[in-house]
């Protein structure tokens, strides 16, 4: 299997006129379209089905597993829940359950996810289901870590190579000078009257431009008719191109090798020796150099593998591949795929569906050495997402990766695009010559010192995160509106206008120095964190304004919090709504003095820009009520006041 599962993408199909057809007959259509890998005509024939009975299990499981396939998941939940609320012995055969929960992780609903998987090992399965049961520990485990992991690391921008994002999927491999070496699958013979099979679809190998994603051309020789190509990897010295064939019936690969100079790729080889039997899938070969000895990394579902595909290496002499091993401590139960090795730092990458990750696939890292086991990191935001992220490839400090995040389609993680990271630069200006005048004999004197920017900048850095409280629902509550005209500063005098409500509130039902406690505990929060927050903003901005002036420009970014007393929707909603507010108030400060900046077209000129990362309520503090007939834990405790705010977490210099 050369990538996980084969994307089938969305075409323009006809109506089908089964009016007069069975539900026997649609369920076997149905079921032979599913077998054959031709999930969207088989999701057709099952919305026929549910049209007439909304309620047959068999159908809702199957066409579950068909959403799944085509990463459909808004859809699945949907037929999941459904499944879940109707079969009565889901407690007992939790598969439905567990489906859902990786559903929920693959949306980034991780608090629903771990519900999911409690209930299921509450259930009482460990010695019926041991399989089932030791996965949904694992999830419970790998969700509450991405919770904690949720805040981007800011060391990256990532952007799609437009000039290859397509509605077809794209899959990154190699780099070699300007050009990096893809597949993508895309339809040999579609036809669009009787729907599309899965062999209609064909991987091939391709060569682009790595910077703008123009200059598609196929590598002819490397592709064929009747196998998928793709998983490219060169050798050290870019002499030979390692990659996967696959055949388009079996989903068995094998790993071939091409000689390859000066753009000429020869005719294809076999590997042979520990390698390439035809009872299990050899593929995703990745090159590394240790000790001035070649190794071939690469995937296999053979008789040592732990379970799915595992992540091996071993020797190569020239086509021969010997003293194979697997990585025993990278390897799971499931899938670990797409290896990629980096000589120079001797790191290899990896993706993973069982280690704690965000969701699907995520990108892993470890030190390697022969024989010895390191700690196994994962890369974190940006690199990962709740989505499948793999195919990790390294050219020098840029990274490129394969993601079905965000995709160009109705269905947003339907098919694959490659993205490009790269390291946040930030801009230093050079030391300054300051020339002052002395007294009246004219004498000059050049003082050389260190540059007044890297002193703001280090003090910007300092006052980072600054964050900004809101009361609840502020502003303009009960609205779907993201943005608003209010200013910031209005919320906040309304704001600590309320300390004697929020003192009178919390230490309801309080006497003696409890009573006491509770009002100090308010009044310290508004004190020091309300209005220091204020504080805090104002002297950012009074630093920014004289970098600006200098010419910097500069990308303020913000995220926003909630508690947990509304839905999540609504919560990321409010969470805009709120920094809309305090863009306002940077709009407005001393009188506009940086409003010029934010309005600014001419690149030459010195911009501010506020870049929006709405955060809902993912990581609020489970102790925090989320009950409305609570409001005094719920709306006017400490914890939950803690929760309604508007962070700026960085800023890059332009």
């Amino acid at each position: 299997m050369f990538r996980l599962p084969i994307v089938i993408l969305s075409l323009c199909l006809s109506t089908f006129c089964w009016g007069q057809s069975s539900i026997r007959e649609l369920k076997f259509k149905a079921q032979s379209n599913k077998e054959q890998g031709d999930y969207l005509e088989a999701s057709l024939y099952f919305d026929s089905i549910l049209q007439r009975d909304s309620s047959i299990l068999d159908v809702l499981n199957d066409y579950s597993d068909v959403l799944i396939q085509s990463k459909n998941f808004y859809k699945a939940k949907i037929i999941i829940e459904k499944l879940t609320l109707l079969d009565n012995k889901h407690k007992t055969e939790p598969n439905s359950s567990l489906k859902l929960g990786l559903i929920y992780k693959q949306l980034g609903d991780y608090e629903k996810a771990i519900n999911t998987f409690s209930n299921i090992i509450s259930n009482k399965i460990k010695v019926d289901f041991p399989s089932i049961y030791n996965k949904a520990n694992r999830e419970v485990e790998s969700c509450n870590w991405a919770i904690e992991n949720l805040k981007d690391t800011l060391k990256y921008t990532l952007n799609k190579i437009h000039g290859i994002a397509s509605k077809d999927s794209e899959f990154g491999h190699s780099v070699i000078g300007s050009q990096l070496i893809i597949s993508s699958l895309k339809c040999a013979n579609c036809d669009t009257i009787n729907g599309f099979l899965s062999e209609n679809y064909t991987n091939k190998l391709y060569a682009v431009n790595k910077n703008t994603g123009k200059n598609l051309k196929e590598i002819k020789s490397l592709n064929s008719t009747v196998k998928h190509s793709a998983n490219g990897s060169f050798n050290h010295d870019k002499t030979k191109f390692y990659y996967s064939s696959c055949s388009t019936k079996t989903n068995k690969c094998k790993i071939l090798v091409s000689n390859y100079k000066k753009g000429v790729w020869s005719i294809p080889d076999t590997l042979f020796g520990e390698i390439n039997s035809s009872e299990a899938t050899y593929t995703m070969p990745a090159t590394g150099k240790i000790n001035n000895t070649e190794y071939l990394f690469f995937c296999s579902d053979n008789k040592n593998s732990l379970g799915g595909l595992d992540v091996f290496y071993g020797q190569i002499s020239d086509k021969l591949i010997d003293q194979v091993k697997p990585i025993t401590y990278i390897n799971t139960v499931e899938d670990e795929i797409s290896p990629f090795f980096d000589d120079s730092s001797s790191t290899l990458y990896f993706s993973s569906s069982w280690h704690n990750g965000y969701g699907g696939f995520d990108l892993f890292k470890t030190q390697f050495q022969q024989d010895i086991e390191n700690e196994i990191l994962n890369l974190g935001i940006p690199f990962n997402s709740s989505n499948n992220d793999t195919y990790l490839i390294k050219d020098s400090s840029i990274f490129f990766v394969t993601s079905n995040r965000n995709h160009n389609s109705i269905n947003k993680s339907c098919c694959s695009d490659i993205y490009v990271f790269k390291p946040i630069i930030q801009k230093n200006i050079d030391t300054i010559s300051m020339v002052t005048k002395i007294d009246s004999s004219n004498q000059l004197i050049v003082q050389l010192g260190i540059s007044n920017h890297l002193k703001n900048i280090s003090t910007l850095e300092q006052l980072i995160p600054v964050s900004l409280y809101f009361h609840n629902d502020m502003p303009n509550p009960n609205t779907l509106d993201s943005v608003t005209h209010v200013n910031y500063l209005e919320t906040y005098i309304d704001y600590n206008k309320l300390l004697p409500l929020y003192q009178f509130k919390y230490s309801q039902g309080t006497t003696g120095n409890q009573n006491e406690l509770s009002k100090k505990e308010i009044t310290s929060f508004f004190t020091n964190e309300l209005q220091n927050g204020k504080k805090e903003l104002d002297d950012f901005l009074e630093i920014l304004e004289v970098e600006l002036k200098n010419g910097a420009s500069f990308d303020l970014i913000f995220k926003g919090f909630a508690s947990p007393l509304s839905l999540s929707y609504y919560n990321k909603i409010l969470s805009k709504r709120r920094i809309s507010s305090v863009r306002n108030y940077i709009g407005f400060y001393k009188n506009g003095a940086l409003l010029k900046y934010m309005i600014a077209e001419n690149d030459k000129d010195a911009r501010l820009q506020v870049k929006e990362e709405p955060f809902g309520e993912y990581k609020t503090d489970k102790n925090v009520s989320d009950n409305p007939n609570d409001t005094k834990n719920s709306i006017y405790s400490k914890k939950a006041a803690l929760e309604r705010k508007v962070e700026i977490i960085g800023f890059k210099i332009r």
